[in-house]
């Protein structure tokens, strides 16, 4: 610069515009990084609040997934109208209508049932005073008849002390050599047990039939006078259910026997030994397994139980197991389907109640109008199943190809064109992801007839479960949780062959020990049931 001119030279003019542009574009960089920041951070916040408004639905909303609005009323993509026109929702049922008199009918007493022509009938007499059979001539009124009313009445449950007697006989004097003859001591499923089978199979569906807490149960004795601490009730469980082995491995065999096995877990906490604790024992996170058959193909419901949810745990259950598995997207399922060569001997299929869970989530979470879409879409899906329900497998089949394939190809459509410019970390993104990730499974249910839309056989199995270990807190060692696992096996097989638990585990705990491991077919649920037709029968198993 010169200094008498203050006028700068051509060189120093250039040199300060290049210092200048520099300035300007590294302040151009950082304000697009800046940009770049405050987006991030906004992507950030809006995930951090659907996160909030997540807990804050579990914490404090409904628990249901049912839609505050009609979204076929108010969504107008032209993919879910022509779905929806092309399936239209099955007509509802008519209901019945009863003829009825001219007069007005009185409404029945609210409650009031026919009670159960196998129950035992007491007959309380009712009669007037003996001066009211009298006439004003003196003579005795005639009796014409009577009338019955019925109450449904319970005795609490009573506990009495059963002895077995067992007779010796010796031998005649002079005759020592033949010894003594007693009558040998009665086969049991828990030897040396203070419990008769009537109350095994009491305790036994009261912790994990009605889940009831070994503490409860300690104290409903209590109150009876009986001392049987939780301690002593547990141990009991635990050889129960140890004893029931070759009975559920039988369920398990008809259960593969299916073809389909509907799978899902949960967790539940373990008890272990820990001696850096102050009581020496810590709590870890077990899993209780169920694997049950669709409704059609059984009633066979088995749980499993393992001290992690490795893949290990799935990999033992099926070992052996040729099929189909309907299942979550547990990454522990993957190695099932994996084979070495030719086709692969399990198949795995998707859920699709999962499915509609994250759209739901998505709508509840800032896209209440695509993921309405997707949930729309998925009600056109189970719409169609709810009118093929009854029909044969070739219709099903059918139905399926015709009418669930385009949806299923609607959907594939709207996830391929939103997935690209979805956040993935959003409820939407989270959404597309999985059914995108999952989609060989989720679409191999239209062309397998024996295969349900989702996993809500093996859900509604497992979910007792989770009402049951809110009383019972936890489970104590690993050998008890397998025991536990028998029994939920037994009992839950049982409700859903339609058997009462109480009677077929009594009728079980006194005839197994003596039963062969290939004798066990008359103990099957269905077959027990068919053998007691009628109600009568099944309460004399009682006795």
């Amino acid at each position: 610069m010169n200094e008498e001119t203050d006028i700068l030279t051509y060189d120093e003019a250039l040199l300060l515009t290049r210092k200048q542009a520099e300035m300007i574009a590294l302040l151009q960089m950082e304000n697009r990084q800046r940009g770049d920041q405050v987006d991030l951070l906004a992507k950030q916040l809006a995930n951090l609040i659907e996160q909030i408004e997540w807990l804050k639905r579990q914490l404090f909303g409904r628990k249901s997934e049912r839609m505050e609005f009609d979204p076929n009323q108010l969504l107008l993509d032209p993919i879910l109208v022509e779905a929806i026109e092309q399936n239209p929702p099955p007509e509802p049922k008519p209901e019945i209508e009863s003829p009825v008199a001219a007069h007005v009918r009185k409404a029945a007493p609210h409650g009031r049932g026919v009670l159960p022509a196998h129950l035992e009938r007491e007959i309380v007499e009712v009669d007037i005073p003996e001066e009211q059979k009298l006439l004003p001539d003196g003579s005795v009124r005639p009796r014409i008849g009577f009338e019955d009313s019925e109450k449904l009445a319970c005795t609490p449950q009573r506990f009495y002390v059963k002895v077995t007697r067992r007779f010796k006989y010796g031998s005649p004097v002079g005759a020592e050599e033949h010894g003594v003859v007693e009558a040998p001591v009665p086969e049991s499923l828990v030897p040396r047990c203070l419990a008769d089978e009537s109350l095994l199979a009491h305790v036994a569906v009261s912790k994990f039939g009605d889940h009831l807490p070994a503490y409860r149960l300690e104290g409903i004795f209590k109150r009876s006078g009986i001392t049987l601490s939780r301690q002593t009730l547990c141990g009991w469980m635990q050889e129960l259910g140890i004893a029931l082995n070759p009975l559920v491995a039988e369920f398990k065999k008809q259960l593969f026997a299916t073809g389909m096995v509907h799978n899902d877990d949960t967790p539940v906490n373990l008890l272990e030994d820990d001696r850096e604790k102050p009581r020496g024992r810590r709590i870890r996170k077990a899993r209780f397994w169920a694997s049950c058959a669709p409704p059609r193909d059984g009633p066979w419901t088995v749980f499993d139980f393992t001290i992690t949810r490795e893949a290990d745990g799935p990999k033992a259950f099926f070992g052996g197991y040729v099929g189909k598995i309907t299942c979550d997207a547990y990454s522990g399922y993957g190695p099932l389907a994996e084979s070495g060569e030719g086709e692969p001997q399990i198949v795995l299929f998707g859920c699709w109640a999962h499915v509609r869970r994250y759209f739901f989530n998505a709508y509840k979470g800032g896209d209440p109008k695509l993921g309405a879409e997707f949930v729309a879409l998925v009600k056109v899906l189970y719409e169609i199943e709810e009118t093929i329900g009854g029909k044969t497998d070739e219709e099903r089949l059918a139905q399926r190809r015709s009418r669930s394939r385009p949806v299923l190809e609607a959907i594939k459509a709207r996830i391929d064109e939103l997935l690209p410019a979805t956040p993935p970390k959003s409820a939407l993104g989270k959404a597309l992801n999985y059914a995108n990730n999952y989609w060989d499974r989720l679409i191999r249910f239209v062309d397998d007839p024996q295969a349900g839309i989702d996993n809500n056989p093996a859900e509604n199995a497992i979910r007792p479960i989770a009402l049951g270990r809110k009383n019972w807190l936890f489970i104590g060692n690993e050998l008890s949780g397998r025991a536990a696992a028998n029994i939920m096996s037994v009992i839950n097989t049982c409700k859903r062959a339609g058997v009462e638990p109480y009677a077929y585990l009594l009728d079980v705990i006194r005839r197994l020990p003596s039963m062969k491991t290939t004798e066990l077919a008359p103990l099957l649920p269905p077959e027990w049931k068919r053998q007691r037709e009628t109600p009568a029968e099944s309460a004399a198993a009682l006795s």
